[in-house]
C-alpha cells in the first residue's frame, strides 16, 4: 500500500502597509516597521484568519513581515517561528526608489520585466527565480523540522507572487498581491508541489 504524501496547507499572506507602501517604494531589505493602517489590517487578518485554525506562523526575519505574524499568532495563540529565507526580494540599486523612478533609472521594460517575470533583477539584486528558490528552500526547511498541518505564512509582495508562480499554471498573470492578501495552498515538502485552494482579500483604508 502506497504511503501517503506529507502535505501542508499553507496560509501564504503579505504583510500590513508601511509608510513605504503607501508611497509607492521598492522597499527589498530595508526594515520598514508597519503604519498605523498596517497593524489595524494585521488585526483584521487575524480575525480571518480565526477559523482557519492554524497550528502555527512562520514569518520573514523583516520586522513588517514579522509584527504582522506576531499580531496573527499572539490572536490565534499559536507558535511564531522566523524563517529568514521567506524575506523580500533583495531589489539592489532600486531599493528606496518610487516605481516611477526605478522605470526612469533602469526603463520601464526592465522594471515592468522584473514584476511580472522570473528572470530578470535590478542592478545588485535578486531575480525573481532567485527569491523563489529562497523561499521554498525556507518552507522546505520549516517543515522538515516542525510538524505543523497548517501554517500561517508572513511575508512580502515579491515573495508572494514568486510562489504563487510556482503554484499558478505556465503563463499566468502574476497573482495580485496587496497588503495582508491571502491565499490558502495545499504543500508537498517532498515535491515542492503548491496548488491553490482558494485566495481571499482584505482591504483597510
Amino acid at each position: 500500500m502506497e504511503k501517503p504524501r506529507d502535505e501542508r496547507i499553507l496560509f501564504l499572506f503579505r504583510h500590513g502597509e508601511t509608510d513605504w507602501n503607501r508611497e509607492g517604494r521598492l522597499q527589498g531589505h530595508t526594515d520598514t516597521p508597519l503604519n498605523a493602517t498596517g497593524l489595524a489590517q494585521a488585526q483584521a487578518l487575524a480575525e480571518s484568519l480565526r477559523p482557519h485554525r492554524l497550528d502555527a506562523v512562520v514569518s520573514s526575519d523583516l520586522a513588517r513581515a514579522r509584527t504582522t505574524a506576531q499580531i496573527v499568532a499572539e490572536a490565534l495563540r499559536v507558535p511564531l517561528f522566523i524563517e529568514a529565507g521567506l524575506r523580500e526580494t533583495d531589489v539592489g540599486a532600486a531599493e528606496g526608489l518610487l516605481w516611477a523612478e526605478a522605470k526612469a533609472r533602469f526603463g520601464e521594460g526592465l522594471t515592468e520585466r522584473w514584476f511580472s517575470d522570473g528572470d530578470v533583477a535590478f542592478p545588485g539584486g535578486e531575480t525573481g527565480i532567485a527569491t523563489r528558490l529562497r523561499g521554498l528552500a525556507g518552507l522546505r526547511r520549516f517543515t522538515s523540522a516542525q510538524p505543523f498541518q497548517r501554517i500561517g505564512v508572513s511575508t512580502h509582495g515579491a515573495m508572494v507572487r514568486q510562489l504563487m508562480k510556482h503554484a499558478l499554471p505556465p503563463g499566468s498573470p502574476p497573482a495580485p498581491v496587496r497588503n495582508t492578501t491571502l491565499y490558502v495552498l495545499r504543500y508537498q515538502p517532498a515535491t515542492e508541489r503548491l496548488m491553490v485552494v482558494e485566495r481571499e482579500e482584505l482591504e483597510l483604508g
